[in-house]
């Protein structure tokens, strides 16, 4: 109790002494301002000090401190330091300190230091147990034991009793501070344990720095648990709630009472499938769940399976439906299927719910189901009965009209769904929205197009006229035109020359439809030219700038492209052969060279324009003739409206060349002729006298063209004859 006056007085006289403090400060403010030096500190005191240093474990005890100031005016101050001053313990294991605050922590010295402004005191406090020991004890006063086994349900206290040698005992149960160390499993308050759950705690009390505890094992009282029925649950959605009850077989030890249904805790995992109270199982919506009893730590549970009523819902109109605003309500009916397949109209019993009930309500009036457009919006309008549920999402659109197509002219395919153009509107407020779900279609030919599964069918090519409306009074009508399907686009060219500022037609286009007939559809076909050097007018193209062009042309979804060289006139053509002699499967590469106007020339070997005569001789791709087989054929190439033609013969493989003569001898200013026959691996033999190149080896005494050979002067020659890659050579002698 000394402790406590102590406590008491410092704390006393610290109030005084702040409050004279504050005072002095007040009149200082009064009588001027301070100076802006700083006070010194000229002495550092504890307020009290008690005559025994002692305080309890558990109990704490507090110091003040003064310090006292020097002002520049030599006014003479004296303040409560006690929360600035740095505080320190020598042992804080025993009695830790802060803000001048002393707590015993266990039995022990420790020197109390605080520090202000380079002052420093100290002094030296001793920590002790107000008590030697606590006990917990029973409702019979005996000592409890380290630990106990208990059972869900009992009810237990105990007591707390503080003991010291020499000293009467006091009752410290409402004093002490009581704990669990989980409080899932048991919880305690002044000595009072609650049993929460099966388990282990342990449950301790504490006072003046001494403790007690108790570990308890919580058990159930009952060995086993069970519900009745312990079958599978089966319950169809909309009939009547059945009922279950739970009972339990105690342990040896057990001394539970026989519950009450009340008594039993009862949940179902989920409650949208079915609910339970005191047992009794309620039907909510379809799926599995599982239903617990608990009681006294002691459950078992059963599965519970709630079926709908009927295996199917049929909603009418089951497809999107589109409202005006001042249009009429909706009519929906509602079936239900079971097992025996016969539909029963549910419309008027089933529940109808509207998601959005600004932009419509649902409702039952006179047996019919409606659904009413109330504001601008969408909403999802669904039933449900017994289980089974359909919905469908309405739109409602504002007040319209003048109503226009995205496009007047459609295009489809046969047999394939028509792609119907956007259909907007005006609103009151004039502005256009997208009404393409509100209107209705008709076709005035429904042979070309009709209406199939819901959706605009083309079942014959040809043309017809949609109109989309909107009451009576608001419509547009869309040609739609149905073509075969096309496969592919081929032209006459894939490329093609032109001059400078000359005019021609574009390209001529087939198509190749689905079903192999062909149609020129060069009129129809949409163009496009990668630059504006080719300027496009009606059917025909006119090239503006030398340049390189692509033309690309699209018809019915199907596109092909053709290049066009833009370039200058060219004048003259010129080829390296005017004919040509291959062997079958030999190729020979054609040089042809263009003149421009302008005098400039340039290779138009791989431009060319070619046509073979006929095909089955020879081929030629790009400027490479590929002999075929034996026979003579036409080559035509075109490049502008320039042409060339060249002769192009087949022959067999030539095996070799054989003369007339070995050697003869003819007069100065005779005449005479060689002549030179190819004899080919296929025996066949040819004069080839004209084609073969001749040439002499003395002109001063013969000379030769195509085999004949004229006597110049006196002297000899050999005149050599070369066609196919082989020669021969004869010598003549002039006298």
């Amino acid at each position: 109790m000394s402790h406590v006056k102590q406590a008491f007085s410092a704390r006393v006289i610290r109030t005084w002494a702040s409050a004279g403090l504050s005072l002095l400060l007040i009149l200082s403010a009064f009588a001027g301002i301070a100076s802006a030096a700083e006070d010194t500190v000229t002495g550092f005191t504890f307020e009290t000090t008690p005559s025994s240093p002692s305080l309890y474990v558990g109990e704490t005890y507090e110091l003040q401190t003064n310090a006292t100031f020097l002002s520049p005016a030599g006014v003479t101050t004296k303040k409560d330091v006690t929360t600035d001053a740095s505080w320190s313990s020598s042992n804080s294991t025993v009695i830790k300190v802060e803000n001048g605050v002393l707590t015993g922590v266990t039995s022990g010295d420790a020197v109390i230091k605080a520090q202000y402004k380079g002052y420093t005191l100290t002094i030296k406090f001793t920590s002790s147990y107000k008590y030697d020991s606590l006990t917990l004890e029973d409702t019979n006063g005996n000592a409890a034991a380290d630990a106990a086994n208990v059972e869900l349900g009992q009810s237990i206290v105990f007591g707390l009793t503080a003991k010291k040698s020499g000293f009467e005992d006091f009752t410290a149960t409402n004093d002490a501070v009581w704990t669990s160390s989980d409080t899932a499993i048991a919880t305690v308050k002044a000595g009072h344990v609650t049993l929460v759950s099966l388990g282990e705690t342990t449950i301790t009390a504490a006072y003046k720095g001494k403790t007690d505890s108790i570990k308890l094992k919580v058990a159930s009282p009952y060995q086993s648990f069970t519900i009745s029925p312990d079958t599978l649950m089966e319950l169809i959605l909309g009939n009547a709630p059945e009922t279950v009850t739970a009972s339990g077989i105690l342990t040896s030890t057990g001394s539970a009472p026989t519950p009450a249904p009340s008594d039993i805790k009862w949940t179902s995992a989920n409650t949208a499938v079915a609910t339970v109270d005191n047992g009794t199982v309620t039907p909510v919506g379809s799926g599995t769940t599982t239903i617990t009893a608990y009681h006294l730590g002691a459950s078992t549970s059963i599965s519970v399976v709630v079926r709908p009523a009927f295996e199917a819902m049929r909603i009418s109109p089951k497809e999107e439906q589109h409202l005006s605003l001042k249009g009429s309500p909706a009519a929906f009916t509602l079936t239900v299927v079971g097992s025996d397949e016969q539909p029963e109209d549910v419309s008027t019993a089933a529940s109808w719910t509207s998601s959005n009930v600004f932009a419509a309500t649902v409702s039952v009036d006179n047996g019919k189901v409606l659904v009413t457009p109330k504001g601008v919006g969408t909403t999802t309008i669904k039933a449900s009965y017994k289980g089974v549920s359909q919905q469908v999402n309405v739109t409602v659109y504002p007040t319209v009209s003048m109503l226009t197509a995205a496009s007047d002219k459609v295009s489809a395919f046969l047999n394939e769904a028509v792609t119907l153009p956007k259909i907007t509107a005006k609103t009151l407020a004039d502005e256009s929205i997208d009404v393409s779900g509100l209107v209705t279609w008709k076709s005035s030919n429904t042979d070309i197009v009709n209406l199939v599964d819901g959706k605009w069918t083309a079942n014959k090519a040809g043309t017809t006229l949609l109109t989309a409306e909107i009451d009576t009074n608001k419509s547009v009508s869309v040609t739609v035109t149905v073509y075969q399907k096309p496969l592919v686009l081929t032209a006459d060219k894939t490329s093609q020359s032109i001059v400078i500022g000359k005019e021609v037609k574009l390209p001529t286009i087939k198509v190749t439809y689905e079903d192999g007939s062909e149609e020129d559809v060069t009129n129809a076909v949409t163009w496009k030219s990668s630059s504006s050097n080719l300027l496009l007018k009606a059917l025909n193209m006119r090239g503006l700038v030398v340049s390189n062009v692509t033309l690309t042309g699209t018809y019915l979804g199907k596109s092909i492209t053709i290049r066009v060289a833009i370039e200058e006139e060219i004048t003259k053509l010129f080829v390296d052969a005017s004919s040509v002699v291959l062997n079958p499967n030999r190729t020979k590469t054609l040089k042809v060279t263009g003149v421009y106007k302008s005098g400039k020339s340039v290779s138009l070997s791989s431009k060319m324009d070619w046509t073979m005569t006929p095909e089955t001789v020879a081929s030629i791709k790009g400027s490479t003739i590929k002999g075929l087989t034996e026979g003579t054929a036409k080559l035509e190439g075109s490049y502008q409206d320039k042409s060339v033609q060249i002769t192009v013969s087949v022959v067999p493989k030539l095996k070799k060349l054989t003369l007339n003569s070995k050697s003869f001898t003819m007069n100065a200013a005779d005449k005479g002729t060689i002549k030179v026959t190819a004899e080919y691996e296929n025996g066949k033999t040819i004069d080839v006298s004209g084609s073969a190149v001749w040439s002499s080896s003395n002109d001063k005494a013969v000379t030769v063209d195509h085999g004949a050979v004229t006597g110049i002067a006196k002297g000899s020659a050999a005149i050599k004859a070369a066609f196919g890659g082989k020669s021969i050579s004869i010598r003549i002698t002039i006298k």
